[in-house]
């Protein structure tokens, strides 16, 4: 009998495969001016999942971050390292239309191949997005222009 996969281990799947750093519920990805971070958050209601984006600018902090600050920094008790800018997966410009509903959908219906390939689809349409527009300046007028659904520090 196949073990079904769970979203967490999908998640950690793709990570790897997009060569994220960092453990199993928060992996990163550092950029010349930023990190990014991307956590798996399960529901605690039923089977659903989030996926949380942060950014943290380097340029911002007191101290040099090491991977275990950044694995730890969606930690909502005593985070390690602040993030400044953060929004779920399905809140980005590029994001697939109705992201979220389609991961909801998917686990109801445990269809695992076609949520791994829409998930690995965002997260690669993520990995573009802040590729392109990870700077300071260019997050704060998505923001303003209310493209960029996400909580901002003001100092950003």
């Amino acid at each position: 009998m196949t073990k079904i996969k769970t979203s967490n281990k999908l998640f950690s799947e793709i990570a790897d495969e997009l060569a994220l750093s960092g453990g199993k519920m928060t992996r990163f990805i550092e950029f010349p001016a930023c990190y990014l971070l991307i956590n798996h958050q399960k529901s605690a209601y039923n089977k659903c999942f989030y996926i949380n984006v942060g950014l943290i600018y380097k340029e911002m902090l007191d101290k040099k971050l090491v991977a275990d600050d950044l694995a730890g920094a969606f930690n909502i008790n005593n985070p390690p390292a602040p993030i400044h800018v953060s929004f779920r997966l399905d809140c980005f410009p590029s994001a697939p239309p109705d992201l979220q509903e389609k991961f909801d959908r998917l686990i109801a219906e445990g269809a695992m191949c076609e949520l791994k390939a829409l998930l690995l689809d965002a997260l690669q349409r993520l990995l573009i997005f802040i590729d392109n527009h990870h700077d300071r300046k260019t997050i704060r007028k998505l923001y303003d222009e209310k493209k960029l659904s996400a909580l901002i520090l003001k100092e950003v």
